[in-house]
């Protein structure tokens, strides 16, 4: 059965709306079955069926208009009064996410097939990748909870997979894994609230739910928020759960690329811009959510400065940037969070992706230390990560630049935060938070311009011969590098405007906002932090090229401190993973192997086999031997039933 919502119900649509997520579910078991027989054609399959969704959902956006299309596959279980359907919706938010996830994963696709082009196994990588967009369609366009978990799951799974593509390194296996088990931590609270819902509502439907949440009380809808935060929290890595995306880097450059940019740690972000009407009643909340964003943002900043791993500076970057994203989603500006995620998703993956050029070229080296000078021999890469990292680090009128000035004037604006919290005196919560966010800005420009300078700028410290990428690679580097320069300046006001259901009112009036002196005199401050952090980490990087080894000899401390990230893993390994082992040894030792093995299992086998061992020996097969038990047991027989007579009871 099938049904459109808000628009004629016409079957084109419905059609159209289906094969969104299908196509590359089918990619997936089609070069995953065919690929062994057509190796060489298995990534470019993969691009055809993901380039195919994303053709649907461009034509579907261009028709989308202010309405919303809606199809109903069937009644996927019905439980007494609770029933879920398999069902998509198709609206503007929506929308624009499912551009993202196939417009840059089809890029990704084609990049991945001259980056994965040695490796005997390509079928099973491209099956994974489109896969991987299947379940974040998913995830994206299921009308309920329920199916927003399958896909929130499928992600999961597939991350699992891809990080660990490499499997045969110890390394790989055990990033996917820590990946896998992280994740399963924020999957819980994502249940448990999950669970509040249809305890509360009796529906998972979002159109359902928002009628349903009004007339919830503040307390249960503060509950019901939280923990669906706390699955956002392991999904898109925020502090405490962040320490899985950091190692997702022991996977191919491609699966980071699309990890990081446009689908898994973005999911966490669209849940909560999805549910924005539950978490405008949960002010607590959202004050939380800030908080928590702006720490992530800041500590994930300060590590990024002093890693030498070009993919660990960008993946420090991402958990830092994903930072941002829930500092506007706390300031109820769900709308700015999701502009960022935009703008991170273009120049994010050109700069995995260049970063993926740059390690093919100097034969699979990773540490910046052995590159520098390659804008010589690799142009293509060198201009287009040039304006990712430009646009990363906030440089005037670049797409990054927009959409991170209009998250630090929502927190620096108190919208989302109740007004009357202060730290230190008179000073806000949102101000420090803002003060954060500012800080963040400056020490991003200087590591992502540090990584610049490292990699192209001086001369070449490496023992390679490197040489410019393939187009395959280079073609999605500048397709990418056009909106990373372009997209914020051009559509960043129409994009706040098309998510109007989820932006902040003050945010529409750009006439007022322009007209507000202290809008400009933030943005200015914004603009000096972003030109000040470029060009601080020019002068120690190419000119003053001792200074930052002269500062580390000086702040041994701190910058070792940095350098081991904290100590956040040593912390989790010393409080949680060790004794969790030392308690799972003694249950493998005493429960499985003495009480279930032994006790049970074993003992029982014993048990039977002494019985039989006695049965064995009374069946002789000589009659007098019989005639003698039996003689015995009538015997017995008799003189009981005798006491039995005798003996009063």
């Amino acid at each position: 059965m099938f049904s459109l919502a808000h628009t004629n119900p016409t079957p084109t649509v419905n059609q159209l709306l289906l094969l969104v997520p299908l196509l590359p579910l089918l990619g997936s078991a089609v070069v995953y079955l065919l690929g062994s027989k057509a190796h060489a054609l298995a990534g470019w399959l993969a691009v055809l069926f993901s380039a195919a969704s994303f053709a649907v959902v461009l034509q579907l956006f261009l028709g989308l208009g202010d309405g919303v299309y809606a199809a109903e596959l069937w009644k996927w279980f019905a439980v007494g009064d609770f029933s879920v359907s398999l069902a998509f919706r198709f609206d503007h938010l929506a929308a624009v996410m499912c551009l993202v996830v196939t417009g840059v994963g089809s890029l990704i696709h084609l990049y991945a097939i001259g980056y994965m082009h040695e490796d005997s196994n390509r079928p099973r990588f491209f099956s994974y990748l489109n896969l991987f967009l299947f379940s974040m369609l998913l995830l994206v366009l299921g009308d309920n909870l329920l199916l927003m978990f399958v896909g929130w799951e499928g992600v999961g799974l597939c991350s699992y997979l891809l990080i660990g593509f490499w499997f045969k390194e110890m390394p790989n296996a055990q990033a996917g894994q820590k990946a896998f088990v992280v994740n399963r931590i924020g999957d819980a609270g994502f249940l448990l609230g999950m669970f509040c819902i249809i305890l509360l509502s009796g529906t998972v439907n979002f159109e359902e739910l928002r009628s349903a949440s009004a007339g919830w009380s503040t307390y249960w809808k503060e509950i019901i928020a939280g923990l669906l935060f706390i699955g956002a929290i392991g999904k898109s890595a925020q502090i405490p759960l962040f320490v899985w995306l950091p190692d997702a880097m022991a996977g191919p450059t491609p699966v980071s690329a699309l990890i990081h940019a446009a689908t898994m740690v973005t999911a966490g972000v669209y849940m909560i811009a999805r549910l924005s009407f539950l978490y405008e009643g949960a002010p607590m909340v959202l004050m939380i959510i800030t908080v928590v964003g702006t720490v992530t943002a800041f500590v994930a900043a300060t590590i990024a400065i002093v890693q030498n791993d070009i993919k660990k500076v960008l993946a420090y970057s991402t958990v830092s940037q994903l930072g941002y994203m829930f500092m506007a989603l706390g300031a109820g500006a769900f709308s700015n969070g999701i502009y960022h995620v935009v703008t991170h998703a273009f120049f994010k993956a050109c700069l995995f992706m260049g970063a993926g050029s740059v390690i093919m070229a100097c034969h699979h080296e990773q540490d910046m230390r052995h590159y520098g000078g390659l804008w010589k021999k690799m142009p293509f890469t060198f201009v287009t990560y040039l304006v990712a990292t430009l646009a990363i680090a906030g440089f005037p009128f670049l797409s990054g630049f927009f959409s991170k000035d209009q998250i630090l004037w929502t927190v620096f604006s108190n919208q989302g935060m109740p007004a009357n919290i202060h730290v230190w005196g008179a000073v806000r919560l949102s101000h420090v938070c803002w003060g954060l966010g500012l800080v963040t800005a400056l020490m991003t420009a200087f590591y992502m311009t540090r990584s610049l300078a490292m990699t192209f700028f001086g001369s070449y410290r490496g023992h390679a011969h490197p040489h410019e990428s393939p187009w395959v690679v280079t073609l999605p580097l500048v397709l990418l590098a056009i909106p990373s320069a372009a997209f914020g300046y051009l559509y960043g006001e129409s994009l706040l405007h098309y998510l109007g259901a989820w932006t902040r009112p003050d945010m529409l009036d750009h006439d007022a906002l322009h007209a507000n002196p202290l809008y400009h005199s933030l943005e200015l401050i914004s603009i000096g932090v972003a030109l000040g952090g470029i060009a601080l980490s020019l002068l120690f990087y190419t000119q003053l090229t001792g200074m930052p080894a002269r500062i580390s000899a000086r702040l041994p401390n701190i910058h070792r401190f940095l350098e081991h990230k904290w100590w956040v893993d040593e912390l989790y390994d010393a409080l949680i993973i060790r004794p969790l082992r030392k308690v799972s040894d003694v249950l493998f030792a005493v429960v499985d192997r003495l009480l279930i093995d032994d006790a049970l299992v074993n003992g029982s086998a014993l048990f039977v086999e002494a019985n039989g061992e006695v049965a064995r020996k009374m069946q002789t097969g000589q009659i007098r031997l019989y005639s003698t038990l039996m003689f015995l047991g009538v015997f017995f027989m008799i003189v009981f039933y005798l006491l039995l007579r005798l003996v009063p009871l």
